[in-house]
């Protein structure tokens, strides 16, 4: 459905600015590539994510990307794919994906914000958590799939066992 521009006020603001003052405010480490795009480095418990905030104003669309950086051999591709559509039926927000251009996993989360002056501090932080939980929650997972059992089902079930209690 296409919005009638007619009755649409357009503010021109660029909600990357306010995802830095949140970041920023946490001593988190970032950087902007442009006037769009910001670039989050972040030590999680797998790996060090670059997060990256990309935002489309025509389509009042934020763009949250990370990058896993595990490479996917080839003959491993139609197992990962099945993988990914598992985890992803468990992935409360955003989803996991496979680039064949660049042969290797990745986390995304878009964000509409058309119709909405701004986004409230607790929406980013959600964003932001949303993001690094999923990737911490699932890296192990593709690690011990790309580097030991390429079995989707069996992964699963073994890094993401539930434990109950104390030790």
């Amino acid at each position: 459905m296409k919005s009638n521009s007619e009755n649409t006020y357009n503010i021109f603001m660029n909600p990357i600015d306010d995802i830095e003052d949140i970041i920023s405010s946490y001593d988190l480490q970032c950087s902007r590539s442009n006037y769009y795009e910001l670039i989050l480095n972040y030590n999680g418990l797998w790996n060090n994510y670059e997060v990256s905030f990309s935002w489309s104003q025509p389509r009042g669309l934020i763009t949250t990307n990370n990058d896993l950086n595990i490479k996917i051999p080839l003959l491993l591709v139609p197992k990962i794919q099945t993988m990914i559509s598992l985890i992803n039926e468990n992935v409360s927000l955003g989803y996991f994906g496979y680039s064949s251009k660049r042969k290797c996993l990745y986390f995304r989360h878009n964000v509409s914000i058309k119709g909405v002056n701004n986004l409230a501090t607790e929406q980013i932080e959600d964003l932001i958590d949303a993001v690094i939980y999923e990737c911490d929650k699932y890296f192990p997972a593709f690690q011990l799939f790309v580097h030991k059992k390429n079995d989707p089902e069996y992964v699963l079930k073994t890094v993401l066992l539930e434990t109950l209690g104390e030790a």
